[in-house]
């Protein structure tokens, strides 16, 4: 059996449909506006979403692994994409996610890819163009904490626990609203988490008045009610793919995620992008990193507007593999706007 045929064998087997979802999610959003009713687009959407999420599960026994222990930004996103009805998975490394989607250990694994202020992961373009696994989907989603506590107010509060990251971004927050309280850094949201239930069955009375800077869903992990919302310091949007052993196929709205190098020649990197522009492909980031094959040569990753089937960037990619020494696509998908 040939690998295009395997492919698209297994392109049926696929339960969760990216482009077929916002097919879903953009009819009912029109429908609720033109009959509006007492909930907004968004309460609609989240409704159709467990609905889905309940099918696909019923079809089709699903697990989603994500990067980094329970309730954390990855944990957040891949509830947001697939619904509360799925099995999910935290896993300590990209490296293993992409792994375990390989040999069929999980079916799609959600890894952070950027954010807004920060810009692309380094460590995930790493792992990326070390697989042949692909990018199923995307998932964009604004960056939002709470203080979570069994305190009655604020001013009670005389511990927070939190990750370095976490407090760092709610610093500004944190001087104004619980100025006097002591920042105890933790490994994670759940070890934060862990040490406020701790703090309240001791009988320490100080540690009593604890709180957590955490995600909205470690409340709904822990039981710990939200003292507090919106703590960021400024907002920001982060970006995680969704990963498969397949691709999406076209939906008329998508992006196509390339990975490069070139030949050690003068000009080369001008004639890629000479050609991109001559194929009037829009692209919409590039970053490099050291290829790691040998000293000073570079991967360049490439995000376009369009499908690898779209005709124009089908021919883009047939003439870059002339004058580059590696071209791969890492996957086509259906665009995704932060929800």
């Amino acid at each position: 059996e040939s690998k295009e045929a395997l492919s698209k064998e297994e392109e049926k087997k696929q339960v969760y449909r990216p482009a077929r979802e916002k097919l879903v999610f953009d009819k009912v959003a029109r429908i609720n506006g033109h009959m509006p009713g007492p909930l907004t687009d968004t309460a609609v959407r989240a409704i159709y979403r467990e609905v889905m999420s309940c099918s696909i599960n019923l079809q089709q026994p699903t697990t989603i692994g994500y990067l980094g222990p329970p309730a954390s930004s990855s944990h957040v996103a891949a509830v947001n994409r697939f619904g509360a009805s799925m099995a999910f998975r935290a896993i300590s490394s990209t490296a293993d996610i992409l792994s375990l989607v390989e040999n069929g250990a999980i079916s799609y694994g959600v890894i952070p890819i950027g954010n807004s202020h920060a810009g692309l992961e380094s460590n995930t373009l790493d792992e990326l163009a070390n697989t042949q696994m692909k990018i199923y989907a995307e998932i964009e989603i604004p960056l939002s904490f709470a203080l979570l506590s069994y305190v009655k107010s604020k001013t009670e509060i005389a511990t927070v626990y939190g990750s370095q990251a976490l407090l760092l971004q709610c610093k500004k927050w944190l001087t104004i609203n619980v100025p006097e309280a002591r920042l105890v850094v933790c490994s994670s949201t759940e070890d934060a988490c862990k040490r406020v239930k701790e703090a309240r069955a001791g009988g320490d009375a100080e540690k009593k008045g604890s709180a957590a800077v955490g995600t909205l869903l470690a409340s709904d992990i822990t039981g710990i009610p939200i003292i507090d919302e919106h703590m960021e310091d400024r907002a920001s949007t982060s970006r995680f793919f969704v990963i498969s052993q397949v691709c999406e196929p076209p939906s008329g709205e998508d992006k196509t995620f390339v990975i490069f190098s070139l030949k050690d020649t003068q000009g080369a990197l001008f004639r890629a992008l000479k050609i991109m522009k001559e194929e009037e492909i829009n692209l919409t980031n590039i970053e490099s990193r050291p290829s790691g094959s040998k000293a000073w040569d570079y991967n360049f990753f490439v995000r376009m507007d369009g499908h690898e089937q779209d005709k124009g960037i089908a021919a883009a990619l047939n003439r870059l593999r002339k004058v580059c020494s590696y071209v791969r696509v890492l996957g086509s998908y259906p665009e995704n706007k932060a929800s």
